[in-house]
């Protein structure tokens, strides 16, 4: 047993927020000196790092750098699909350098694309909704002979996605799906993905709004074991609809939890997952909307609610002994505030879902913040200084930009 090995994080706030007060030595990684993560008092040791969306292979190299650097095999810890994608293509060339634990190569290639997730989920039987290829149609017409609307086009990765050309003529949100809810809408961006060049899955749209859509989060250890898990529920999302997490909590759903096992243990599942769920409001039936096998925001809610699964990993990877948790509070809420107050002002608000009365009154409850925290300021006092420069450069021509103020780079 190595209890002092050093947990290298390749992740935001809530990833370093999971090992405060620990006696865990850890290396806080990013991939820019302005990333508000370094400004943390958490933050023991840093580390920047080429961004894998720019040249992976110089990221592959940085991270054997740092190892090497490093006094002992550290534990590595990954938080968006791109460093996820690497670590995974390029295991055997980090095994030796970095202790960690993912499914089988395959097995993360399957969750991490769209088309080949759809594969996954007719071969083994898994409650997606109806989904088709664009690789398998040519014409909307013909996809509409076997997708009902309203549907949902998706690209097969989002890794580069919010920040693409067409994200950008789409009005610029961080949009994880764009929706059509008629002829006229499919066949427009049908079009638009085809002309830009994009593979994408269509699926047909599970009715219900944000909060209909839960999370199951595990650890599984290298036995296939249950360590720790939780159940999570969205409240609002920027953009409304098919955005990124603003406002979050943890539930108790015996249903997603019974769904959740099942479905990892169908796929001899080994690691961290979340698992995506839509609950339609009217029948209670779950479908399965993608499996994400690495770590979340949703990861420091979770420890501060009683399930700790970045800490489980550690303990588990370096053979410490693991209590499992397997039981968490609900009551605590995690909030993106600059995002979730864009979300009600553009989005719930102008539809007519909230008014502001509603809206200060569902903030009213016990939180933990993507960046805010009393006991560690200078994050978030770093934020806003970005965040007012951001503003300033709106009122400057071409300079207009739609993209989330407080996260930077790491997916939700």
């Amino acid at each position: 047993m190595e209890p002092n090995a050093i947990a290298v994080l390749c992740g935001d706030l809530n990833m370093l927020r999971c090992f405060a007060g620990s006696d865990t030595d850890t290396v806080t990684v990013c991939t820019s000196a302005s990333n508000v993560t370094l400004r943390s008092r958490h933050c023991r040791r840093r580390a920047l790092i080429t961004d894998p969306l720019r040249d992976s292979d110089q990221t592959l190299a940085d991270l054997l750098q740092l190892a090497r650097d490093l006094p002992d095999k550290p534990v590595l810890f990954y938080g968006d699909d791109a460093t996820l994608r690497l670590v995974s293509r390029h295991r055997d060339e980090l095994a030796p350098h970095f202790r960690f634990l993912l499914p089988p190569a395959e097995t993360v290639e399957d969750m991490v694309d769209k088309a080949r997730f759809a594969g996954l989920a007719e071969r083994l039987n898994l409650p997606v909704p109806r989904t088709l290829l664009s690789s398998q149609v040519e014409t909307p017409e013909q996809a509409l002979n076997y997708l009902e609307l309203p549907c949902v086009l998706k690209p097969n990765s989002h890794i580069g996605w919010f920040h693409s050309k067409l994200i950008l003529e789409e009005g610029g949100t961080p949009q994880k799906a764009l929706r059509a809810d008629n002829l006229e809408e499919f066949r427009r961006l049908f079009t638009k993905m085809k002309s830009h060049g994009v593979d994408f899955v269509m699926q047909e749209y599970i009715e219900g709004g944000d909060d209909c859509i839960y999370s199951f989060h595990a650890y599984f250890s290298r036995d296939h074991q249950p360590l720790g898990y939780y159940v999570g529920k969205k409240i609002r999302t920027y953009p409304k609809g098919s955005g990124l997490s603003t406002y979050v909590e943890l539930a108790h759903d015996p249903q997603i939890v019974q769904v959740g096992l099942e479905v990892l243990r169908k796929l001899d599942f080994v690691g961290v997952v979340k698992i995506d769920f839509k609950k339609d409001p009217r029948r209670g039936k779950l479908s399965l909307l993608e499996i994400n096998p690495r770590f979340n925001l949703w990861n420091y809610l979770g420890a501060v609610c009683g399930v700790n699964l970045p800490m489980l990993a550690y303990r588990d990877i370096v053979g410490l002994p693991c209590e499992p948790q397997i039981t968490w509070r609900s009551g605590v809420r995690w909030l993106s505030f600059m995002d979730d107050l864009r979300a009600f002002v553009r989005g719930y608000h102008h539809d007519g879902d909230l008014t502001w009365t509603q809206y200060l009154a569902s903030l009213h409850a016990h939180k933990v913040h993507d960046v805010f925290s009393w006991s560690d300021p200078l994050p978030w006092a770093v934020a806003v200084g970005q965040a007012s420069k951001n503003y300033a450069k709106r009122f400057l021509p071409g300079q207009r930009s739609h993209t989330p103020m407080m996260r930077k780079g790491v997916a939700k």
